[in-house]
């Protein structure tokens, strides 16, 4: 198993993107930095393709790590997985959950975002070539990302968030009830993590004005998930003002089947990856 993004010792502070994109590449093809910003270090783990030439493309990734379901989990496999598929560098991010303070994650998100794409922009990587994905609680940061004045994302991947974390007209989500002793993620689940790190300052995605500024999006959702009919809403919602939105909903699949075994379902949602990816 490999290192968790937070092994301190293992991680080079860096000055340019360039250094990222050009590394000095590990047998393992993974590298570690931390980028400094706003006084904050943010430690990052980049993935590379077994055979690099020139690069014109980049996936930017938010693990879940198991947040809501309170435990850390291991996201390097998944990470490797997709830079093998996607046949691309991962830039993955790490992040930190503090008690109450979920939106402050959101905008060390957004800055870190925005430093990485005009990074990446600067040195040839074009805005259109660039694909942020999140996966569960990476996931939900992102659709509050992308509710900031400022869009900074290009193309964006939702792999089963949880948007409802208010539980707001809770009747309207059948799934929450439905799955609710079916999937690694639980009703209790969710409302630990509202209890543990929300307050009166956040405001759920689905209660947008409207979606105009959203990035081209694929909402991937699983059949047997609690948090399913939210992923599914926000899909339907943003297909309404952006044709080239899409969401796709994986029979029998989990929360999280992206850190599982399953792999049929994960062979399933990264054709709906690629595809949603190599579309202009």
């Amino acid at each position: 198993m490999l290192d968790d993004f937070g092994t301190e010792d293992t991680y080079k502070l860096y000055r340019t993107i360039y250094e990222i994109i050009h590394p000095t590449i590990s047998k393992k093809n993974i590298s570690n930095y931390k980028i400094i910003l706003q006084e904050d270090l943010i430690p990052l783990r980049i993935f590379y393709p077994k055979k690099i030439s020139k690069l014109e493309k980049a996936v930017i990734y938010i693990p879940g790590k198991s947040w809501i379901v309170n435990g850390i989990k291991n996201y390097s496999e998944v990470a490797i997985e997709l830079s093998k598929k996607l046949d691309s560098i991962i830039i993955a991010f790490d992040y930190e959950l503090e008690t109450n303070k979920y939106m402050k994650t959101v905008n060390q998100c957004y800055e870190t975002l925005k430093y990485l794409i005009e990074g990446l922009n600067r040195v040839g990587i074009e805005k259109e070539a660039i694909t942020v994905i999140g996966d569960s609680t990476g996931a939900s940061i992102l659709a509050n990302v992308c509710m900031k004045e400022e869009q900074v994302i290009p193309k964006l991947i939702l792999l089963y968030p949880a948007l409802n974390l208010m539980f707001e007209e809770k009747e309207k989500y059948p799934s929450l009830q439905q799955n609710n002793k079916l999937d690694l993620l639980t009703l209790n689940h969710l409302l630990i993590f509202n209890k543990n790190y929300l307050n009166k300052d956040y405001k759920s995605p689905l209660k947008a004005k409207n979606y105009d500024k959203w990035p081209n999006t694929l909402i991937i959702t699983s059949d047997l998930d609690p948090v399913r009919d939210e992923g599914i809403e926000l899909a339907n919602n943003l297909k309404k003002v952006n044709k080239k939105s899409k969401g796709i909903n994986i029979t029998f699949a989990s929360h999280g089947f992206l850190n599982s075994k399953d792999e049929e379902t994960k062979e399933e949602a990264m054709m709906e990856i690629k595809k949603f990816i190599s579309k202009k």
